[in-house]
């Protein structure tokens, strides 16, 4: 029962917040990608044993690969930049 509990209230408070806020402290195409997860969330059922081996647990899993593709691609970007900054190739002062 208090797993129950936990799980709704990470579901249906935790996530949305997380979400928000990358939407609204990123203000790009990846923001758009959240925010269509974010409408999506109050249309599938709390997570339980029975609802994470259909459309909710289809739909965590796709916003965990989502998420894990932006960090890695977020992190290959950065280590782009920072060498090419290093190397002298681009101005410190480019946007």
């Amino acid at each position: 029962m208090a797993s129950e509990v936990v799980c709704g209230l990470i579901f249906r408070l935790l996530l949305p917040v997380c979400l928000a806020a990358a939407c609204l402290f990123r203000y790009n195409w990846l923001s758009f990608v959240y925010l269509i997860y974010l409408l999506l969330i109050p249309l599938f059922a709390e997570p339980t044993k029975t609802t994470m081996q259909g459309h909710t647990g289809r739909l965590l899993k796709s916003l965990c690969f989502t998420s894990m593709t932006f960090l890695l691609l977020h992190i290959v970007y950065q280590i782009t930049i920072n060498s090419l900054l290093a190397g002298d190739n681009i101005e410190p002062n480019f946007n």
